[in-house]
């Protein structure tokens, strides 16, 4: 068994993993900052037409700065979304050490005030970056490691000779980051 301890960071990197390779949610992003750029440009250039000069000079003019900077306001505002998430609602497990061990063709995971079980065939894939692994299971929940444990590549070793039969994929994605 190995002895796993979540911290705030563990979690926050899970919610911007799992967002960044969301569809729905890259598409609701890009949307998001398409739809506005160009709503302060028509205004802009509506205004030009009724000879209001300085407002169509605002309006477009931050309709370029909306076009540059959003994707970076647009970045921060999710993080601070998924921090509020996450202490709302994981403020009971950070912190908490578990136990995390391979039974019987299981992933079992023990802490103070539950036990899970999770069978190696159930597991979709497998996420490695550069701080965490994230194990996910077919019905959408997920397990967190982070790397910084001491025995982390040994749990490594052992969790890639349990998923080998099952053809289960592990992607690597060492230098990913949040953007």
């Amino acid at each position: 068994m190995y002895k796993i301890t979540l911290d705030k960071e563990d979690f926050l990197r899970y919610q911007l993993f799992t967002a960044s390779k969301s569809k729905r949610i890259k598409s609701k992003r890009i949307r998001t900052w398409i739809l506005l750029t160009i709503s302060f440009l028509v205004i802009g250039l509506a205004l030009r037409q009724n000879a209001d000069g300085f407002l169509s000079y605002y309006f477009i003019g931050f309709s370029i700065i909306t076009l540059i900077f959003y994707p970076f306001y647009q970045r921060r505002k999710y993080k601070k979304h998924y921090e509020k998430h996450i202490q709302e609602n994981y403020q009971n497990r950070i912190g908490i050490e578990s136990e995390l061990g391979f039974e019987d063709g299981y992933i079992v995971n023990i802490s103070d005030n539950q036990e899970g079980r999770i069978k190696i065939t159930e597991i979709q894939e497998i996420n490695e970056i550069g701080d965490n692994l994230f194990i996910k299971v077919k019905t959408g929940e997920s397990v967190i490691i982070p790397s910084r444990f001491q025995e982390f590549d040994t749990l490594k070793e052992e969790l890639s000779g349990l998923i080998t039969p099952n053809n289960i994929s592990w992607i690597k994605q060492l230098d990913w980051k949040w953007k």
